[in-house]
């Protein structure tokens, strides 16, 4: 009767595990992340693109001013990525965008424009939302656009070379009761 060695059959099983482990990181490479990512930046308005995977993978786009997002607008640049995204990743996918933000525009935007848009969302007076917070912008010399979707709501905020994009998710409160 012969004896089984356990030596090379547990270095056949390592090279073996080995060769399947670089083979699924070359193919999710160059056959997912690569091409997720030039089709990415060819997004108007896209700068550029870094993309982590792990649980859950993130996607994280720098976006350009105003003027370079898809005819100017936030809402219509994060669809274009949402969708580019979730044809190639799935929809468990974190997005993150990131903008060329000041600590002026940014002070601005917590203290002030957010209480607005957070009370809009929470009494659903959507239109004396957006009256307000382009109110107060006119008054602290900001451009602003606020434009909806039935997810989300996108801010757009620029004063001189800085820009601020936010993307708000927001729920639509269904009365009654649930089981």
């Amino acid at each position: 009767m012969s004896r089984v060695r356990l030596l090379p059959i547990f270095v056949v099983a390592v090279v073996v595990l080995a060769i399947l482990f670089g083979g699924w990181q070359a193919y999710q490479h160059y056959n997912l992340l690569n091409p997720l990512k030039r089709s990415l930046q060819s997004v108007a308005g896209v700068q550029t693109v870094d993309i982590s995977t792990g649980s859950p993978d993130i996607v994280q786009v720098q976006l350009g001013p105003f003027q370079k997002l898809k005819n100017g607008d936030l809402q219509e640049t994060y669809h274009d990525i949402s969708n580019e995204i979730e044809n190639r990743l799935g929809s468990d996918v974190t997005v993150r965008l990131t903008d060329a933000r000041e600590g002026s525009l940014t002070q601005i935007f917590e203290s002030s424009f957010e209480f607005y848009i957070q009370e809009g969302i929470a009494k659903e007076n959507y239109t004396q939302m957006v009256s307000e917070v382009n109110q107060l912008a006119s008054k602290d010399g900001i451009e602003a656009r606020i434009t909806m979707d039935n997810q989300y709501i996108y801010v757009q905020l620029a004063k001189g070379d800085h820009y601020l994009y936010r993307v708000i998710p927001y729920t639509i409160h269904q009365g009654g009761a649930s089981s």
